[in-house]
Parts: structure tokens; sequence; C-alpha cells
């Protein structure tokens, strides 16, 4: 399996099937413990963000998750899609400044960048798609 595409309701509580399903691709794919507690961590920072902020909790929209292994094997690239107007990560304020390091949110795209690039947003008229990319290990 070098694809694995999952459609999630947006409400928090998907995460566990996203989990399985991420689980259940990584171990095909022969990732190590170590690098699917480090996807594990971003993807639910992602899939969170995509609920939350892109499709406002709105359960009746999609969160759509995708997983591609490229580059022979020695790159995995994860879209999730969700139907909001999207944002640039650059524009987003750094949560280790002191300012904000007493706040309790705004720490997801600060973690996914400890782990993975991120490689490409995109925003057209159906919605706001992130794409991270990792070198499995």
């Amino acid at each position: 399996m070098r694809n694995c595409t999952v459609i999630l309701k947006s409400r928090v509580a998907e995460y566990g099937l996203l989990r399985r399903s991420m689980m259940a691709f990584g171990e095909a794919q022969g990732y190590s413990s170590g690098f699917l507690g480090m996807l594990e961590l971003t993807l639910k920072e992602a899939f969170v963000n995509a609920v939350m902020h892109g499709n406002h909790d709105s359960g009746e929209l999609p969160v759509i998750v995708l997983f591609q292994v490229a580059s022979a094997g020695k790159c995995l690239e994860v879209t999730v899609r969700d139907c909001g107007a999207g944002f640039r990560p650059d524009d987003l304020p750094d949560p280790t400044s002191p300012h904000l390091l007493l706040k309790t949110s705004g720490r997801g795209v600060y973690i996914i960048r400890r782990y993975a690039e991120i490689a490409n947003v995109q925003t057209d008229s159906s919605g706001f798609s992130l794409t991270l990319r990792y070198t499995p290990f």
C-alpha cells in the first residue's frame, strides 16, 4: 500500500479512526515506532486545526487525509484537507515569544514544524490543503 485516503467527519472524536488508519498504513510501510509517534503527534495537530479552524467544528464537513509514499519510499507526504479559507503558516506568531508563553493555544503549527516540512499550502474554491513531508525511519 503506497497511498491511503481517509475521509473523516469534522469532529475531534474522529481522530481515533485517523490514528488507527495511520498506524495500519505506517506499519505496512515498516516505519519505526519512533517515527510513528512523531507522525501521530503532528497529524493530530493538523487534524484538530482542520476541524476547529478550517471547518469551524461543523460535523457535516469532511476532513480528508491523504498519505502518499514518494521518492522510492524515502519520503512520506501527508495532505490534510478541510473546507476552510486557509492560512499562511509564515504569518502565524511565534508561540515562544515572551508575550505568548502563557497562552494555552497557538502551538499546533509550531509543533508540526519541529518534525515535518510544510511542503505545500493551497487554497481553492473547495477548501484548504496542508501538505507535510517526512523522512521516515
